[in-house]
């Protein structure tokens, strides 16, 4: 009985309160022809031992991720965690994902926002940031609605190598507001200059690029923002690797507008696909059109540091026509994670972890070229990740490094399906990757 929500009795009263004489009475309106009329066919009821026992020898067939070296990424990078973020994070003061509506009884939590926001406008160069967004791709969607409002204009220019999934996200959040949105397309895995300049004519509310982009080239966002710029219009830069920005130069350094960047590697595990957690930032000038909520530094009436909300931008805080966002929400505890991974890490950690991750990829490039077996078909400036064509079939090498325990590398024609990728990997590294492990998946590719 203890798996029965309800006995007979209890729904025969539920049934009188209500009115009705059967639960058959409640699906009336559903016409017989398309109900199910029998029996679901499920198996016999089993014991507790017996159900126990049966999903163990399910769950026995999945692979151990954890002791498995990874050499995916494509957006999502498997980074160590030091211990000290999740014992900190297990602290019951931390225990809220929503937003602290009372600041009086919430300074840890605004605290731990207002540290992050700071973290993540000096990496991302600029002088505001929402600290807690969904992920990178809602929070490039977001910064596309934000140049909206800003600009009043009705197109969106996305760069050809920004992440699929990216792509798609800002597509269907702009979809119900009729604006066109116009793919150019990439050269040899980079932005094409002049693919772009010929769509850039002042009508385009933002150009959105990524830096390290889906193949993990590194843009030249200097040359892409004078181009954007000279056009009068905005650039956003939206960054999935936020690792990078331990060593790469801010993107609102190189003259972004706006930064959408998602934080997943900053103290967070993969856990199955998320939740992953982003930031969104901008210049200051546009900091009243940020979607999400601002947290800041002031004083009591006893002459105290205090942190409170400084702007809330949703439907819930203001009227609902006047709300920037009313999708964008506050992973609190997903930020606090960050706020103790960046402070333990701090900036020369940083940049040091952020250099390891990136010689590993140009270490593990150079070896499997040195094999033979494989071949560059582009050749651009890379962070962690890069793309090589498999001579002898991208399966087949992935099938070689799953047997010996490594995560296989993304075979990009799965999620691109161009022919021109038939045979693509795209590797990525991080710290987990030592230089055994990288030596080990050059051994057993090159069999």
């Amino acid at each position: 009985m203890r798996f029965i929500p309800s006995t007979t009795k209890q729904k025969e009263e539920m049934l009188r309160e209500i009115g009705v004489a059967s639960l058959e009475h409640l699906i009336k309106s559903i016409p017989e022809e398309v109900r199910l009329n029998r029996r679901l066919l499920l198996p016999d009821a089993l014991s507790e031992v017996e159900l126990e026992g049966q999903m163990q020898a399910i769950s026995s067939q999945n692979s151990d991720f954890s002791r498995m070296k990874p050499l995916l990424g494509a957006g999502a990078y498997r980074h160590h965690v030091p211990s000290a973020v999740n014992a900190l994070l297990q602290r019951e003061e931390f225990w809220t994902s929503y937003t602290p509506y009372q600041p009086e009884m919430s300074q840890g939590t605004l605290q731990s926002m207002f540290e992050a926001q700071t973290y993540f406008t000096r990496l991302s160069g600029m002088d505001v940031a929402v600290s807690s967004m969904y992920d990178g791709a809602t929070a490039a969607a977001e910064a596309a609605l934000m140049a909206l409002r800003i600009t009043h204009k009705a197109r969106i220019v996305l760069a050809g190598a920004v992440h699929p999934f990216y792509k798609d996200t800002v597509k269907t959040y702009l979809a119900p507001h009729g604006i066109e949105v116009f793919e150019v397309p990439h050269a040899a895995c980079m932005v094409e200059p002049q693919a772009l300049a010929g769509q850039i004519d002042g009508t385009v509310a933002a150009v959105i690029v990524q830096s390290p982009n889906f193949f993990g080239g590194i843009e030249d966002l200097h040359g892409i923002a004078d181009a954007v710029h000279g056009a009068g219009d905005l650039l956003v830069v939206a960054v999935a690797e936020s690792l990078s920005l331990g060593l790469l130069q801010g993107p609102g350094d190189a003259g972004a507008d706006l930064v959408a960047c998602d934080t997943n590697s900053f103290g967070l595990g993969l856990n199955f696909g998320g939740p992953h957690n982003a930031f969104l930032a901008c210049r200051r000038q546009f900091m009243r059109q940020l979607a999400g909520r601002l947290v800041g530094e002031t004083q009591d009436l006893d002459g105290k540091r205090v942190f409170v909300m400084t702007l809330r931008a949703r439907e819930q805080d203001i009227r609902r026509e006047k709300a920037t966002s009313n999708i964008c929400s506050n992973h609190g505890l997903n930020v606090t994670a960050a706020n103790i991974y960046l402070s333990l890490l701090g900036t020369e950690g940083l940049h040091e972890l952020s250099l390891l991750n990136t010689r590993a990829a140009h270490y593990l490039e150079r070896a499997l070229l040195a094999t033979g077996r494989f071949e560059k078909l582009f050749d651009y400036p890379f962070y962690n990740e890069f793309m090589l064509k498999a001579k002898g079939g991208a399966s087949e090498a992935a099938g070689r490094l799953l047997e010996d325990g490594f995560v296989p590398p993304l075979h990009v024609h799965d999620l691109l399906g161009e022919d021109l990728y038939e045979d693509a990997l795209l590797f990525a590294t991080t710290e987990l990757l030592g230089r055994n492990d990288l030596d080990r998946a050059v051994e057993v590719l090159s069999r």
